[in-house]
C-alpha cells in the first residue's frame, strides 16, 4: 500500500508540474534544490567535504557557492527527466560534440563502450539512441511501481536498461557480443582497484577498461554538461588508447588511472556539474569522528 501511495503522489505531482511551461519548472528545480542542500544536513557535509578535498585552494565561501550552484544544476537535470520525450530530440536543446569519434568506432564492427560519469543531465546522453542502440546498467528503484513507470517511459527509446542484479555480468557480455554500444559509469566508487582521485586514493570501478582491453572493444570517454540555458552539451571527448603489455591485471589499473585522470580534468573544468554530494571518498566517516 505504501508504494502505491507513493506511487499516485508521484503521479499527481509530474502531472501538476507538466501544466506549467518549462523554463517555469527549471526555476521550480532550482529552488528545490536550494532547499535540498539546507534541508539534507548529511549530504550537504559530503558535498562540502568533498570540495574542500579538490579544491583546497578555494575559500569556504567559494565552495558553499559552489555547491548550491551544483545542488540547482544536479535538480535540474534530475526533474527534466520526467519530460525527457519533451527534448531529447530537439537540436535545440541536445547537441552531441564530436560524434564522428562515435560513428568511427562504431564503423569498426567491434562494438563500442563508452565510460562515462555522472555529470549534468545524466540522460542527456539518449539523444544517441536516435542513431544507436545504447545499453546501459541501472539501480531498480525501491518501489516497484515508480521503477515501472520509469522502465515504461525509457522504453521509448532504443535504450537497453540492464538492471543490477547477479544476472548483470551475462546481459553486459550479451551486449559486447552483440557489438553493441554499452556506456558504463566510471567515476563513483565501486569494487575495482584503487586510484590517485585529486590527490587521494581511493576505490574506481573497472568495468569499462577491464571490458576493453579483455574484449579489444573501442572505448570512448565522454558525458554531458547541463548549460545556464537549460540546454544540453554530450561531450564526446576522445577515443581513449589503452596501455597493453599483456598483464591484464595491471593493464586494467594503469588504464583505470588514466581514465581517473580524464575524469579529473572534466571535473576541474566543470566543477558544478559533477555529483559531489556522493559520498567519493568516504569522508562522511571521518566527519562523524
Amino acid at each position: 500500500m505504501k508504494h502505491k501511495i507513493e506511487y499516485y503522489l508521484m503521479i499527481s505531482f509530474v502531472k501538476l508540474l507538466m501544466m506549467f511551461p518549462e523554463k517555469t519548472r527549471y526555476n521550480f528545480a532550482e529552488k528545490l534544490g536550494i532547499m535540498g542542500y539546507h534541508l539534507i544536513k548529511k549530504r550537504r557535509m559530503i558535498a562540502l567535504a568533498n570540495l574542500k578535498l579538490a579544491f583546497p585552494e578555494k575559500t569556504d565561501e567559494e565552495r558553499v557557492e559552489l555547491a548550491k550552484k551544483n545542488y540547482k544544476v544536479l535538480t535540474k537535470a534530475y526533474l527534466s527527466s520526467l519530460w525527457i520525450m519533451d527534448y531529447i530530440f530537439d537540436e535545440t536543446k541536445v547537441n552531441v560534440e564530436n560524434y564522428h569519434i562515435l560513428d568511427e568506432a562504431v564503423a569498426e564492427n567491434k562494438g563500442l563502450i563508452i565510460a562515462t560519469m555522472h555529470m549534468g543531465n545524466l540522460e542527456a546522453s539518449l539523444k544517441i539512441t536516435e542513431k544507436y542502440r545504447l545499453s546501459d546498467v541501472v539501480k531498480a528503484q525501491r518501489n516497484p511501481y515508480i521503477d515501472e513507470y520509469i522502465t515504461k517511459n525509457r522504453s521509448q527509446l532504443n535504450f537497453n536498461m540492464i538492471k543490477k542484479s547477479k544476472s548483470t555480468p551475462k546481459e553486459l557480455l550479451k551486449v559486447i557480443k552483440n557489438k553493441e554500444i554499452l556506456a558504463l559509469f566510471s567515476d563513483h566508487r565501486d569494487k575495482g582497484t584503487t586510484v590517485n582521485f585529486f590527490g587521494r586514493d581511493t576505490i574506481a570501478p573497472t568495468g569499462a577498461i577491464h571490458f576493453a582491453l579483455k574484449f579489444k572493444v573501442p572505448l570512448v570517454f565522454g558525458y554531458s554538461i547541463l548549460n545556464e540555458n537549460n540546454t544540453n552539451t554530450v561531450k564526446i571527448i576522445k577515443r581513449i588508447e589503452l596501455i597493453e603489455t599483456g598483464n591484464l591485471k595491471d593493464d586494467v589499473r594503469v588504464n583505470t588511472q588514466n581514465l581517473i585522470h580524464l575524469m579529473e580534468e572534466a571535473i576541474r573544468e566543470n566543477p558544478e556539474q559533477w555529483m559531489w554530494f556522493h559520498d567519493r571518498w568516504r569522508l562522511s566517516k571521518e566527519f562523524k569522528k
